[in-house]
């Protein structure tokens, strides 16, 4: 068995290597055999494997034997040039259209990777759902004892590493200075789609990769309604408070920002709505507690926020997992008040952003902001620099 490992990997190889040993660990501990990953974000993180687009019909992965070495990455026979250029593996299981889910079956078997318990994630975002059926009636067909693996890599990157924070760090820095200059160049008469664009190649000219989500721009009397609209065609006039959403992005590794702008005008309210949003970030980081649930942080940031602005003008106030991503979202798994697929405690390396969405229907604005934070030894802190205040251009 030769491994091959590309050039230009994110992080050293010991890194990956270490990354596999707490995960077969952590299969034995839960008596799984063997594993098909096929999150784009957990096979980025075990193998360093980074594409584009992962074919909703083609079950793109890696299997992984407990008691075994062996990488298997499973991949489109188009892809066969493109591996070794990506991930670390030590064999290739090639796949096509219409025959996807039999090759991995019999991939399995002709290793015996079938035999005790086989895990595959049933809540991945690649392949579809008929095509994990597909897995599944095939495994069981050759007497695999088929299991949930969904969240066990997951759970494993909730905790970033020193080198993985460090990518973090950078794509914040990039935000922060994408953001600032933003705020000199936007002005009245841009459309939504215009910032959006612009404050993507801010980013890029930065060094940021392409991001998980579109940057979001929200403005108008609708803003707060259109917060997952795609940006729009509007034109953005004076007066405008204009909501910008993106994320730096480095080895695939994000970090949200969010400020409201205010074009050539001023909004009182606005800036009372974004001060008690710095309030309550203020106190969502006094109060947590490393080897505590973040719970209790989040609530008592909740708490913080409803007793500066009516409940009726929250849109949201929370926030989730954050890190490693791939399109169509950088939604992690776990949330700031704990109430996820999984729960987890805070400690260092843990990364989650906080939105807080305000909005006044009657006024017709949105404001809104969000900060990636990071826990370290000394607690939990925002990573940007900016002031969550109205933003005057």
């Amino acid at each position: 068995m030769t491994r091959v490992v590309p050039q230009g990997l994110p992080f050293p190889l010991d890194e990956y290597e270490a990354r596999h040993g707490v995960l077969r660990a952590e299969m034995t501990a839960r008596g799984i055999d063997t594993l098909f990953v096929t999150s784009p974000a957990n096979l980025c993180y075990l193998t360093g494997y980074v594409a584009s687009w992962y074919a909703p019909r083609l079950p793109i992965g890696a299997l992984i034997r407990a008691a075994e070495p062996e990488l298997v990455i499973v991949d489109w026979s188009r892809h066969v040039d493109y591996i070794p250029l990506t991930a670390i593996h030590d064999a290739i299981e090639l796949i096509d259209y219409g025959t996807a889910a039999s090759e991995v079956v019999q991939a399995v078997r002709r290793r015996g990777w079938h035999e005790g318990v086989v895990a595959i994630e049933w809540h991945a975002p690649n392949p579809v759902a008929g095509i994990v059926r597909d897995l599944a009636e095939g495994l069981r067909a050759i007497g695999a004892e088929l299991v949930e693996g969904d969240y066990l890599v997951d759970d494993l990157r909730v905790y970033k590493s020193p080198a993985e924070q460090a990518k973090i760090v950078r794509a914040a820095e990039m935000a922060d200075g994408a953001f600032e200059e933003l705020r000199e160049r936007l002005r009245p008469g841009m459309t939504e789609l215009e910032v959006s664009a612009l404050i993507t190649s801010l980013l890029a000219e930065r060094g940021s990769e392409v991001p998980a989500q579109h940057a979001l721009v929200s403005s108008g009397p609708t803003a707060w309604a259109d917060v997952h609209a795609f940006p729009s065609r509007r034109v953005i006039e004076r007066g405008d408070i204009v909501s910008v959403d993106a994320s730096g992005v480095v080895d695939r590794y994000h970090a949200n920002l969010s400020r409201a702008f205010v074009v050539d005008g001023w909004n009182d309210r606005a800036e009372e709505y974004l001060q008690a949003g710095a309030a309550s970030l203020a106190t969502l980081c006094r109060e947590a507690r490393n080897g505590e649930s973040p719970a209790g942080a989040m609530a008592a940031a909740e708490r913080e926020l409803r007793e500066r602005v009516p409940s009726r003008n929250i849109w949201w106030v929370g926030g989730y997992g954050f890190g490693l991503a791939f399109p169509p979202s950088w939604v992690g798994h776990t949330y700031l008040a704990d109430d996820g697929p999984h729960r987890a405690d805070l400690a260092p390396g843990y990364v989650s952003n906080f939105e807080t969405v305000l909005f006044d229907r009657d006024a017709g604005f949105e404001a809104a902001a969000i900060d990636t934070v990071l826990a370290t030894e000394d607690g939990l802190a925002p990573l940007s620099r900016i002031p969550r205040g109205l933003l005057r251009t």
